[in-house]
């Protein structure tokens, strides 16, 4: 998710120097905001343009290739494209990672397309992010299972393999692998969920019945319905796991802060 919103806040940032916006200054901000970045595409659509100068813009197109916003979170391709948008100028200099929604003026609306390699996602789930969602899922160390090592195959048509390592408070000390692979869908597009889940630890098969309970808890923290009270509402239209790439698309409404 955070890229999303380290790109909403990019969107933003166009808007200052008084809305005089060239393809160079744009690319020159994501790189200064960026870890690494390859190559940059931006269009900004505005009639009449004299509109830029009060923050507001018919729509904004941008496509980045290779971007790395933070250490751990880089995407092969990231494509956005605005409906029509509206900044708070005055907000700007204030602007954080977490006032964002103060600068909008009305809400933002975008369309995207993103493709993360295998390799981006296994640097992914080593974010910070990441290895806080698993904490919750997974428990603390007296109650739930410590993981130690997590590595992703993607194997194709939406099947993912797990290679881990873990602790379980029950077998103290003991370095247990843990192998799975299963399926991953979308529902209603605001959902991730777990199927056709199958596994071994230490190379013995584990049960269908066991494996289904830990499935049966992680997915019902796999929604995104849990952001719309932060102001974030997201969809997913495409959802596909081909072989060493994952493939997604949808839409993300942005809504700004309510007024006092």
């Amino acid at each position: 998710m955070e890229f999303f919103v380290i790109s909403a806040t990019i969107i933003i940032f166009l808007f200052t120097g008084g809305g005089l916006i060239l393809n160079n200054s744009l690319t020159n901000i994501l790189r200064n905001q960026s870890e690494e970045i390859g190559e940059v595409k931006v269009r900004v659509n505005s009639i009449p343009t004299h509109q830029l100068i009060k923050g507001e813009a018919d729509s904004i197109q941008i496509s980045l290739k290779q971007w790395q916003p933070r250490p751990h979170i880089r995407v092969e391709l990231l494509e956005l494209e605005t409906d029509r948008i509206g900044i708070d100028l005055d907000q700007i200099r204030k602007l954080n990672a977490d006032n964002w929604q103060t600068v909008l003026k009305k809400p933002l609306n975008m369309a995207w397309r993103t493709i993360l390699t295998e390799n981006d996602l296994n640097n992914l789930i080593k974010s910070p992010q990441v290895e806080e969602m698993i904490s919750k899922v997974t428990g603390d160390a007296s109650s739930g299972f410590e993981l130690l090592e997590l590595n992703l195959n993607l194997k194709g048509n939406n099947r993912i393999a797990m290679e881990t390592k873990v602790k379980l408070p029950i077998r103290g000390e003991e370095i247990l692998d843990v192998n799975l692979e299963f399926n991953l869908g979308v529902i209603k597009g605001h959902s991730i969920i777990i199927s056709d889940i199958e596994g071994t630890l230490n190379n013995r098969r584990l049960s269908s019945s066991l494996l289904q309970g830990f499935v049966d808890n992680i997915n019902n923290q796999l929604s995104w319905r849990n952001l719309e009270d932060s102001g974030i509402t997201m969809r997913l239209l495409q959802f596909n796991i081909n072989e060493d790439t994952l493939e997604i698309a949808g839409f993300i409404h942005l809504q700004p802060s309510k007024k006092d």
